[in-house]
């Protein structure tokens, strides 16, 4: 389950997530997420981390307010080691480690 045996990391508010399954789900909603961000703009299932053969991509999950990469509106990207999203006013940066 990891891009060239490195393990990709998610840092949101100095916390550290480690993304260790295939379909990681990043939203509002605390049983249906696998990172929880508390912010009524951010929807129930908002965004999906997918390792499709090792590589990991960023997947809106068709949220109202969507996924932003360098202030560009997104449906999906492959993730980067360094990359940083915004899910409204919310940062994360991904590390492969």
């Amino acid at each position: 389950m990891q891009a060239n045996g490195a393990k990709l990391v998610l840092y949101y508010r100095g916390q550290r997530h480690e993304v260790n399954k295939d379909r990681f789900i990043i939203g509002r909603g605390k049983q249906s997420s696998d990172l929880t961000i508390k912010d009524p703009n951010v929807s129930r299932q908002h965004a999906m981390i997918e390792n499709l053969n090792g590589q990991y991509f960023m997947v809106d999950m068709g949220s109202t307010n969507g996924i932003e990469f360098n202030g560009q509106r997104l449906q999906r990207k492959p993730i980067a080691s360094g990359d940083v999203f915004n899910i409204c006013d919310h940062e994360l940066r991904f590390v492969l480690e």
